[in-house]
């Protein structure tokens, strides 16, 4: 991904000097057209040196070719211990229904003892929400993937 920022770059820089040429004035003399065309040449041959050596760089700091998030994607890790967000998703709807009924609990009834028995009415329906959530562990002890048979195992 690297290399094709720098030879983008690379591109926009030579076009930036084809047109930083062709805006000038041309020189009167054909000396004066033939030292700026070597001059042009030489900024170009820098530029090609220096993304030769861009290129090394990063040939050089991703060994075997392979970039870091490849390497990242090609663990068996990442693919034999997915993340199951079905709790996650359950809890967070059964906190959504909660706290919309506690917002209702609020606006309809007037503070006292039928405010109260609303809102533990409906913490008993969180609550009760819950425990229908299809969860194997607690997301605050995740499963361990050691040994590659996935979170379950």
């Amino acid at each position: 991904m690297r290399t094709g920022i720098a030879i983008k770059g690379l591109s926009l820089l030579l076009a930036a000097l084809a047109l930083a040429g062709c805006q000038q004035a041309a020189p009167a003399g054909g000396d004066a057209m033939e030292k700026r065309i070597a001059d042009l040449e030489g900024q170009v041959g820098a530029v090609q040196e220096q993304n030769r050596d861009l290129r090394a760089k990063m040939a050089a700091s991703h060994p075997f070719g392979r970039s870091p998030l490849d390497a990242f994607f090609a663990r068996p890790e990442f693919w034999q211990c997915t993340y199951d967000s079905s709790w996650s998703d359950c809890s967070s709807r059964c906190s959504g229904q909660t706290s919309q009924g506690y917002q209702a609990c609020l606006e309809n009834h007037p503070e006292g003892p039928d405010r109260v028995k609303c809102v533990e009415e409906n913490t008993a329906r969180g609550a009760n929400c819950l425990k229908g959530c299809p969860v194997q562990t607690s997301p605050l002890d995740p499963p361990s993937c050691r040994g590659g048979g996935g979170p379950l195992t």
